[in-house]
């Protein structure tokens, strides 16, 4: 049965991906986001109207009166998505992004929508130190939210505190509310730094061997992961979403099989190689593995590496390649301002 979407925050990197998993299972995909984010991304944003249903731009994503109309233009959804997110900036930007607009969503959502299944997308470095949430060197969602995990960047530490406020809200209304804690997206649209950077050592014919380990989840499977919850999930729990676990080194190397890349010189990089503001998480994490155990439980169907990393390869191809490719006609792209 088809389900009606909405995405807050959804004209980026994850926002393109669950849109396009959810119109291609035949849903009526809503978009709410910033005016800002449309003028800044204005490629994304072209192609998510093709097969998006209705975009609402708003000058604020945390006005009230604005939330409130939103949700009246587009009726309650089944699942709604809140993805808003800061890497860079400010921690009182990523305060806004990570816990004041989700917990803004969250409330109105859950007073006028009670039937919404409300998905916060936070991330797995929100876990920072996992030593005393694991056990012999694997972690698994802890009893207790967060219970003794100690975060380094301000990043880090506002999704922690954003999925605190987001699971007190839901169950002060009795709510449902799913944490998602994904790892590296791999997926379409993988304009980040990290993927760029990757893209151009393999044009050099540079292949990265060794780096740190990595956590990776296929975009599209957060949109996968929700609609299991949305079927078996109730009330207000966190999940990781965390299938896969590799060095950078082999992510590379899928990525040049996947970009028909050959005759390669290899570029070592250590263990400890600083990953921007993530860095003191990343390295507390290198030891454990972190799995999605109760998804696993629920009967999640994961993504194969490969095929997320082709799919990730075949879209820099066609876009940073200079090849170029005809959008798709707009069958039903409304913007409301």
């Amino acid at each position: 049965m088809p389900r009606n979407v909405l995405i807050v925050g959804g004209i980026g990197y994850l926002g393109y991906n669950l849109a396009l998993e959810h119109s291609q299972r035949g849903d009526s995909v809503y978009i709410a986001a910033r005016r800002s984010s449309a003028e800044r991304r204005e490629k994304l944003f072209d192609e998510l109207r093709s097969f998006v249903k209705k975009s609402v731009l708003l000058g604020s994503l945390g006005d009230k009166v604005s939330i409130r109309s939103s949700i009246d233009s587009m009726s309650c959804p089944d699942i709604a998505y809140l993805v808003t997110g800061k890497l860079t900036g400010t921690r009182r930007e990523m305060e806004e992004a990570h816990v004041e607009i989700p917990a803004q969503w969250t409330r109105i959502l859950s007073q006028r929508c009670r039937d919404t299944l409300i998905v916060y997308v936070s991330s797995v470095f929100s876990v920072g130190d996992p030593s005393s949430c694991a056990r012999d060197l694997v972690v698994r969602e802890e009893e207790r939210h967060l219970d003794g995990c100690r975060q380094f960047s301000s990043y880090a530490e506002t999704k922690a505190v954003g999925e605190r406020c987001v699971l007190e809200l839901c169950r002060g209304n009795r709510a449902r509310v799913a944490v998602l804690r994904p790892g590296l997206l791999i997926g379409r649209w993988s304009y980040h730094r990290e993927w760029r950077l990757m893209y151009r050592l393999a044009k050099l014919h540079l292949r990265v061997t060794g780096g740190p380990y990595l956590h990776v989840t296929p975009a599209r499977d957060i949109a996968r992961a929700a609609i299991l919850l949305s079927e078996k999930h109730s009330g207000c729990q966190w999940y990781y979403a965390t299938p896969w676990r590799l060095r950078l080194g082999e992510l590379h190397s899928m990525l040049l099989q996947g970009l028909g890349v050959r005759h390669v010189l290899p570029l070592y990089a250590p263990s400890a190689i600083p990953l921007g503001p993530l860095s003191k998480e990343l390295r507390a994490q290198q030891r454990y593995r972190i799995e999605p155990w109760l998804l696993n439980e629920l009967g999640m169907k994961w993504t194969s590496l490969r095929e997320a990393v082709s799919e990730a390869a075949g879209w820099m191809k066609s876009t940073w390649g200079g090849e170029h490719t005809e959008s798709s006609a707009r069958r039903y792209s409304v913007v409301i301002v």
